[in-house]
């Protein structure tokens, strides 16, 4: 190397910033057109997809997504069910029969400036603001997919007029927890009080839902001079004290990944760091024992699936532009025992008490949360099929495993496993690979020996960060087999609110639950004997045999609030 490349080099590095720091090496997604899943997964994607098109979700008035005039959200329900067709059909073989109809619908729907509700200005109404959240969001992602001009103007429509007048008004967004009405408001939030130019909701902090859709709408754009209106919107989301204000949790964390979004497209290091914080401060107090949320900080009155998608999707963009295995292995738990414990029969999302909080047991406290919960619910199943297959140097990718076909410049693969119920992942190669180096599977700490065969024949592998990787390239008809051991284990309780004394029971990523027929907590022996079974657990309690069930089957079967009831806190004596 010469000293003029050796410098042209130095400049290049330089002069990326800390854009080239986060970026550089990060494990991405194939893309969702390159997946198609399988088996537990596609059911839940369909019946989901199934319950987005039914009469409550179609583009009609009164019942469906276009609410009446007096709802107190205007754009929510509209951008959530735009944003789940839109990520629905890309992840499976499906059109979304009523998409082509909404988008015609929606022009007469909107206000002459181009969005939903009455035009407050000088004054921000932030449950208006978070609703259009979730349009830009809806108008983005399906843009993305099919690069249809008149969807463009509609983000550039919202962002004109409702998005750019806000600018120098976050600065004065009320976070004082002395002037907020903190400990009000029910499943779905109202505007219960007005200081200066906002109109505030009891959704604390709901503002900043906004802000993940503004950001995304400036890389949709290629809007850099909506940054300064975003660093207004993150530099005030920063001096908020979650816990003292009793913020919104489904709030916080979208607008953490409104974080995590502006630092990827910037290379702000310093924004994954806050984000860190702030992520670890939701899992100590806001965090339910089943993974699941409390939906204020300090407010434990139910959970929210809307929040629950949001940490799930945190904790994998943590992960990827960290590589720290911890967020990895949180989002496996947060997946198994939040998202699919959330999804009812009919395909939607619903609440919960939260576990923890008072009791050792998981309640119901709603079948469903249509107007919000179902649609985000499509969001968390998408992700989860985008999640389960990345790429990194040219090398395939697994944080997550599940069933099946993937295809991208890498290579063709099928991937069957059993997991989480068995700690087993079948790769099979059906093209020869052109440029890829091999295959890195997840391995979380409480997987024990692992093993990796190629055609029947033991392999070396190398464990690095969290994964076992296999570092040859695959040929055509070849099959790769990775096999690692889970056992049922004891784990302690994660959130500081959480009563004393307990603990809980996983297999692998699974939390270990028994179905009570009353409020009476049962309390295990010391050294209790658990085996599992390919199913569920068999422990030994007072002399006779109790079974633990994982808590991932709620859509398998017709509960209700009347009749469901599951211990999932165990303790050596009964409190």
């Amino acid at each position: 190397m010469n000293i003029r490349t050796f410098f042209i080099m130095i400049f290049l590095v330089l002069g990326a910033g800390p854009a080239f720091f986060v970026q550089a090496g990060r494990p991405e997604t194939i893309g969702l057109e390159n997946i198609r899943v399988q088996d537990d997964l596609q059911k839940r994607l369909l019946r989901n997809f199934d319950r987005l098109e039914s009469l409550r979700f179609q583009p009609v008035e009164e019942v469906g997504c276009f609410r009446q005039a007096e709802y107190g959200w205007p754009g929510d329900m509209e951008g959530r069910t735009l944003l789940s067709l839109a990520l629905l059909e890309q992840t499976v073989d499906r059109k979304a029969v009523y998409l082509p109809k909404m988008l015609a619908v929606l022009p007469s729907r909107l206000n002459d400036k181009g969005f939903f509700g009455e035009d407050f200005a000088p004054k921000c109404d932030e449950q208006q603001l978070s609703g259009h959240g979730w349009y830009l969001r809806g108008l983005c992602e399906y843009y993305l997919s099919s690069r249809q001009p008149q969807v463009k103007k509609m983000i550039r429509d919202v962002v004109e007029n409702l998005a750019i007048p806000t600018k120098g008004k976050y600065k004065k967004y009320p976070i004082d927890p002395a002037e907020r009405q903190k400990d009000y408001g029910s499943y779905s939030g109202t505007v219960i009080q007005e200081q200066g130019s906002w109109r505030l909701s009891s959704d604390i902090g709901c503002i900043f839902i906004f802000m993940d859709g503004v950001v995304q709408s400036a890389e949709v754009l290629d809007r850099k001079d909506l940054y300064p209106i975003i660093e207004e919107m993150i530099d005030r989301f920063l001096e908020m004290d979650l816990v003292s204000i009793k913020a919104q949790t489904h709030a916080t964390l979208t607008g953490l990944r409104g974080l995590l979004r502006y630092a990827r497209a910037t290379g702000r290091q310093d924004l994954v760091v806050e984000a860190e914080k702030r992520f670890a401060l939701y899992l100590t107090e806001a965090s339910t024992e089943n993974h699941m949320n409390y939906n204020w900080f300090g407010r434990p009155t139910h959970t929210e699936p809307c929040a629950i998608v949001d940490a799930f999707m945190v904790t994998v963009q943590l992960w990827q532009m960290t590589g720290k295995s911890k967020y990895l292995e949180e989002a496996h738990k947060i997946y198994y025992n939040g998202i699919c414990h959330a999804q009812r029969a009919n395909g939607g999302f619903g609440l919960e008490e939260c576990s923890g909080s008072q009791d050792v047991f998981l309640k119901m406290k709603a079948p469903e949360a249509w107007w919000c919960c179902t649609m985000r619910g499509s969001e968390g199943l998408t992700r989860a099929a985008e999640y389960s297959f990345m790429h990194k140097d040219e090398m395939l990718v697994l944080p997550f495993f599940n069933n099946g076909l993937i295809r991208f410049e890498q290579g063709e693969y099928e991937i069957k496993t059993a997991y989480p119920y068995e700690g087993k992942v079948i790769v099979r190669a059906l093209k020869k690979s052109k440029s890829g180096k091999g295959i890195s599977f997840f391995k979380p700490s409480w997987a024990g020996k692992f093993e990796l065969t190629l055609n029947g024949k033991p392999q070396a592998a190398l464990e690095k960060d969290g994964f076992a990787v296999y570092e040859n390239p695959l040929q055509s008809g070849d099959t790769l087999i990775y096999t690692f051991e889970q056992k049922p284990c004891f784990a302690p309780t994660h959130n500081q609110h959480t009563i004393i004394g307990f603990q809980k029971i996983y297999y692998g990523p699974l939390l270990l639950a028994a179905d009570m027929e009353n409020s009476k907590p049962v309390a295990l022996p010391v050294n209790p004997s658990i085996q599992w079974d390919g199913e569920k657990c068999r422990a030994g309690v007072n002399g006779r045999e109790m079974f633990l069930h994982p808590i991932n089957d709620i859509i398998d079967w017709n509960y209700g609030p009347e009749t469901y009831c599951r211990q999932i806190l165990w303790g050596k004596t009964v409190p």
